[in-house]
């Protein structure tokens, strides 16, 4: 049995504590004349240009395997013959690595050594057994992690610094880059980082968004990947897994999801993925859908 349910395209994602307060900062809260919501602060453009310079040297020293862990997503810009339509999410944390991916009409899911693919309309699934560094997301993350390091050598940022009460990390700093050609000829357009720090400007992560080709619209966040989590990829495989029918429990409330972590551990580890692959069709071929038709 294969039951698709309601679901997805959710801009909420859970990750480390860094980026929790992004949803408050994107939301559009409405303050007083004079005042920012909710007791922020933003600070004067001189401050930001010297957290700015701090944190540039401090990732000059810093390699993509001190923050191995990543949060991907992936999202059409604009649907043509040469876009596909799949909205892509990759989680590599400790608990949880997953590939989900989501078009009209269909699903994939890599979830311990297997990529399996269904079809909406029918009750047909199949699968391959797969390593997580032959879905290419390994090599992406590595090499996009290039891109950071060359916005940081740019002298023309926009940069805004501001203190956020309601993140546990409550200091935020953004970055905006002008339309930029990379080294290796790619154009990327609204790149943007961002980071989450304590009091005393320590980070645990950090945030990379951008446009490329004008064809996708891709963020990523880097993170310790010691000890890591996200919600959503406990989402991605839950959902899979009530849709091919092995719970059913539904999907539940993120908060409900984040105040009961026992009892939503205990409904992943009882699917029974073994018992899917047993009556799936296995496919020698099948591989992520790529990103151009």
């Amino acid at each position: 049995m294969y039951r698709k349910t309601t679901k997805k395209r959710l801009l909420l994602f859970a990750a480390p504590a860094w980026a929790v307060g992004l949803a408050c900062l994107l939301s559009g809260c409405i303050a007083l004349p004079g005042q920012e919501p909710f007791g922020e602060k933003t600070y004067p453009v001189e401050q930001a240009q010297a957290v700015y310079e701090k944190l540039s040297a401090d990732m000059e020293q810093q390699e993509f395997m001190d923050q191995s862990g990543y949060i991907i997503q992936i999202r059409p810009f604009i649907l043509s013959e040469d876009v596909s339509d799949f909205d892509y999410d990759v989680y590599k944390t400790e608990e949880y690595m997953v590939f989900a991916a989501e078009a009209s009409g269909e699903d994939y899911l890599w979830h311990k050594g297997r990529l399996y693919h269904s079809y909406y309309d029918n009750d047909h699934i199949t699968y391959r057994d797969m390593a997580w560094e032959d879905l290419g997301f390994e090599a992406y993350a590595a090499d996009r992690w290039s891109i950071v390091q060359q916005l940081l050598e740019r002298d023309d940022p926009e940069l805004t610094y501001q203190y956020i009460p309601m993140s546990s990390q409550p200091y935020l700093l953004r970055a905006a880059y002008p339309d930029i050609e990379l080294s290796d000829g790619r154009e990327i357009r609204f790149a943007e980082l961002y980071f989450y720090m304590d009091e005393d400007g320590s980070y645990d992560g950090f945030g990379l968004s951008w446009q490329e080709d004008r064809r996708h619209n891709v963020s990523i966040s880097y993170f310790s990947y010691e000890d890591s989590t996200s919600l959503q990829a406990e989402r991605s495989i839950w959902s899979f897994g009530y849709d091919a029918g092995l719970t059913d429990e539904g999907v539940p409330a993120l908060s409900d999801q984040s105040e009961d972590r026992e009892r939503c551990q205990a409904v992943i580890s009882g699917m029974d993925f073994d018992a899917l692959a047993e009556r799936s069709e296995y496919r020698e071929d099948l591989c992520v859908p790529p990103m151009t038709p």
